[in-house]
């Protein structure tokens, strides 16, 4: 199974599992992922619109500070169709205008399964380093490792960023991902993670 088509059985096992009573969450949900797979984002040399991130980045404000979610049309159609050249701009405004990083103002304002999708988005387009450190230690905290999450992660950014997840993961964690694997994995598996991680100083 190649990896678009395992996560495509992921995403679907996981709407399966939905709880009672989730629909209006699931609907949008469905919305954002759907859009996020299928909007038409240029990702080639562009010019950012500064006018156009300062106001953006005041509809996203309002929308989330105003806990529009899990309804804001704004929000959703900001982040998946504006390239990731635009969105860090957009996102750089919003810290300037209105004082605060907008996945803190996420965590203040908002709570469930959407804002949990929207702040995993926004890293992931801008900074998936910060997603995958965060996705790696949620996998190795509490009571035994998600060793399915932990692994995946591992094998599919081995080649493309593991040195930038090394680098956020011990910046904000005050430790180093080949400790805390060391620490919460058996001998064999352990020495293959080890070894996709890479040596760490």
């Amino acid at each position: 199974m190649d990896p678009a088509e395992r996560d495509a059985n992921l995403v679907h096992e996981a709407l399966k599992k939905k709880k009672q009573g989730d629909e209006s969450y699931v609907s949008v949900l469905i919305e954002m992922l759907v859009r996020l797979v299928s909007s038409y984002r240029y990702e080639g040399e562009c010019v950012v619109d500064m006018d156009e991130a300062r106001l953006e980045a005041s509809q996203l404000a309002e929308a989330i500070r105003k806990k529009q979610q899990p309804h804001g049309d704004e929000v959703v159609r900001i982040v998946t169709t504006r390239s990731k050249s635009q969105l860090r701009e957009t996102f750089q405004k919003y810290r300037d205008d209105h004082g605060a990083d907008i996945t803190e103002d996420i965590d203040s304002h908002c709570s469930g399964q959407f804002a949990r999708m929207l702040k995993s988005a926004i890293w992931c387009l801008t900074s998936p380093e910060r997603h995958f450190a965060e996705v790696i230690r949620h996998s190795i905290l509490g009571l035994g490792t998600y060793e399915d999450m932990l692994t995946r992660v591992i094998v599919s950014r081995a080649e493309i960023d593991m040195r930038q997840i090394r680098e956020e993961y011990k910046a904000r964690y005050k430790t180093t991902v080949t400790r805390d694997v060391v620490g919460d994995t058996s001998f064999g598996y352990k020495g293959l993670l080890l070894a996709l991680v890479g040596r760490e100083g």
